[in-house]
């Protein structure tokens, strides 16, 4: 368990892809559900300027925001909880209408820096 872990830590790191993970039995999935790995702001700050500095493709960072932030296997720490998950809200947003455009990065990093929320596309006027 502790090896699988690991490996999603570097997952998380971006020191290899989820491609890269081996098949997860059962138990070692319970287990990690029960107790995720942690995921903090300057994670998710790391692999936003990886992308804005285009080391890193749309699609893996997509692909890795999905993984992230529905495998499972990952929770935000409770400090940065509501910051995370508006960063992710917004960036599905953003996917589903197209493209994320650098203002849009910006937007993110900020609120990911600060330790705030990103308001999304849709003010609350919109809802």
């Amino acid at each position: 368990m502790s090896l699988y872990r690991e490996l999603l830590e570097k997952v998380r790191d971006l020191k290899i892809t989820q491609d890269d993970l081996p098949p997860i039995t059962k138990q070692m999935e319970a287990e990690l559900i029960e107790d995720p790995v942690v995921l903090e702001r300057k994670h998710v700050l790391h692999v936003l300027k990886r992308y804005s500095q285009e080391r890193l493709s749309q699609e893996d960072f997509m692909s890795w925001v999905h993984f992230v932030w529905f495998s499972d296997y990952f929770t935000p720490h409770e400090d940065d909880a509501d910051c995370i998950t508006s960063v992710f809200h917004f960036l599905q947003e953003l996917e589903e209408e197209g493209d994320i455009m650098p203002e849009d990065l910006d937007e993110c990093l900020e609120a990911l820096t600060n330790n705030t929320q990103v308001e999304g596309l849709f003010g609350d006027d919109d809802l």
